[in-house]
């Protein structure tokens, strides 16, 4: 028990002294705003648009979920060939569209609304980050300096299983998983906090590989972890050579990366859609639907539900100066009335206010709101507004119409800050320049069905001209340097050559001159001779 104490109290003090350490490098940085621990979040403005930060990266027009769309457009595309139909009815669109251009001007990209189907990657990354962000935020908050957090991994039946055993496997699995989960914690030995089951597809046998990421916590020192993984061995009969076994224990500056593996989005509809077996995937999507492969357990379920009293939520956020990725919280908004949320853009209110305007089956071009300002390549802070059910052959920016809610509204609020925040008069040119190339590669990426870009012609020819403007700046750089290009590098090419292959040259010379009677210079009776 002295033991178990004084690993505790060394735990405990390491963890204060990484604190003190990052909240003096955070004094000592000088720099303007800092995320402070879990502070609630004050919600950023449209008057923030053009303001100068510093990029850290992570931001890219079009990127991020990119990656995640293409795999849920592959798995609403084999859906179809089934008869299955994975889009909101009507085939209606979501699009984002660039605020900050001028009146009648528009830039947007526009992607296919799904169902909210956790089979489709896309749509499960909202609730596996959502996860992600809860888990890490009741870590730092619970866990950190009073218990350890672990990642345990483990098969889920003896042997894989095809789609004929998958409804019956994935009950099995979660049936032995609670089992665990009670004998686990009667012991004392560990607490599940967050379960995942994960199934695989392998296209050359067509069969699934079921295994659990576990999150759990249980007394800091190994001692501890070794006596949890011993006791979930001997609990575990349908694991006979216990190789799949893993409970590994998880550093404090790898905590964030771990939970982001263990919360990742299923891909599972996506392998089976890729390896075109219509069959296995039809039968897939019969016996996996309704089926929740994720639990939240625990202590974790009780900080989630305090947040929910609070009225909060967990949220990602980047520091603006240190680009450090942390765990904030914001308030939660529910719907406001149209006019309610055109006065608080006005004012350059809350971003992520939701416009609940009247909805049908005629419905169109709804504007959503505005996410929050994010960073640029060249470090201004650039904003969207979000419209669903979009049409385009219904939108008409040249009259000012075409978009429910208040969307031209909040553009001519985000213009109007980027010239306050620049000091100068708008510039299209300008204001388009640091998203220029991502905008052109989505362009480029035509064969691409996750996503289409729209946008004016004005806006358009912008963009052709600063790729124009860059593509002769580039061609003047790479003729003016030097051993590269131009003729000075080439001149000077050969004379290197000759200089290393004369001595070379020579010995060959001497051999030719030696076979043929000859030699380089004349012997010495010669000279006598001729003198």
């Amino acid at each position: 028990m002295k033991k178990n104490n004084a690993g505790q109290s060394r735990e405990q003090r390491r963890c204060a002294q990484r604190r003190r350490d990052h909240q003096k490098l955070r004094q000592d940085s000088g720099q303007v705003k800092h995320i402070f621990g879990h502070e609630v979040l004050q919600p950023k403005t449209l008057r923030q648009v053009g303001r100068k930060v510093e990029y850290h990266g992570g931001f890219r027009l079009g990127s991020g979920s990119e990656r995640y769309r293409k795999m849920s457009a592959v798995v609403a595309e084999m859906a179809a060939e089934v008869g299955h139909d994975l889009y909101r009815p009507g085939k209606k669109k979501a699009a984002q569209f660039l605020l900050g251009l001028p009146d009648n001007e528009y830039l947007a990209i526009c992607y296919p609304a799904f169902k909210h189907d956790k089979r489709l990657p896309s749509v499960a990354m909202v609730d596996t980050t959502q996860t992600a962000a809860n888990l890490l935020y009741h870590y730092e908050t619970k866990v950190q300096g009073r218990a350890q957090l672990a990642a345990l991994t483990f098969p889920a039946l003896e042997s894989r299983v095809s789609i004929d055993g998958y409804d019956a496997g994935v009950a099995l699995a979660f049936k032995r998983m609670n089992k665990l989960k009670t004998a686990l914690k009667k012991s004392d030995l560990g607490d599940f906090v967050y379960v995942q089951l994960e199934a695989p597809f392998q296209p050359e046998t067509e069969t699934f590989y079921l295994h659990f990421h576990i999150f759990l916590t249980f007394d800091l020192g190994d001692v501890h972890r070794q006596r949890a993984l011993a006791f979930i061995k001997e609990n575990s009969p349908w694991l006979q050579s216990k190789a799949g076994v893993h409970l590994k224990r998880i550093a404090h500056q790898d905590v964030a990366r771990f939970i982001r593996y263990g919360t990742k989005p299923s891909k599972t509809a996506y392998e089976i859609a890729a390896s075109e077996n219509k069959k296995v995937f039809e039968a897939y999507l019969a016996v996996s639907k309704g089926r929740r492969l994720t639990r939240t357990e625990g202590s974790l379920k009780k900080t989630v539900q305090e947040l929910k009293a609070q009225g909060r939520r967990t949220k990602f956020s980047q520091c603006e100066n240190t680009g450090r990725l942390s765990v904030c919280l914001v308030e939660k908004v529910g719907g406001r009335e149209p006019e309610a949320i055109e006065q608080v853009d006005r004012k350059g209110g809350r971003g992520q206010d939701t416009l609940k305007p009247k909805t049908g089956d005629n419905a169109k071009n709804i504007y959503c709101g505005c996410g929050r300002p994010v960073a640029a390549p060249d470090g201004r802070l650039l904003a969207f507004g979000y419209v669903q059910d979009f049409c385009d052959k219904s939108f008409e920016p040249g009259s000012g119409m075409g978009v429910q809610g208040s969307l031209f509204e909040v553009n001519r609020i985000a213009r109007h800050a980027w010239e306050t925040n620049m000091g100068k008069p708008y510039d299209l040119k300008e204001f388009l320049s640091p998203i220029a190339d991502d905008i052109m590669r989505l362009f480029r990426d035509a064969d691409v069905q996750s996503y289409t870009v729209i946008a004016s012609p004005k806006v358009l020819k912008t963009l052709r001209q600063i790729q124009n403007e860059r593509g002769q700046r580039s061609q003047c750089q790479k003729a003016v340097q030097p051993g590269s290009y131009g003729q000075k590098g080439i001149a000077r090419k050969p004379r290197r050559w000759v200089s290393r292959m004369t001595p070379v040259l020579n010995w060959f010379k001497g051999f030719l001159n030696g076979i043929s009677g000859k030699t380089s210079r004349p012997p010495s009776s010669t000279a006598a001779n001729q003198n």
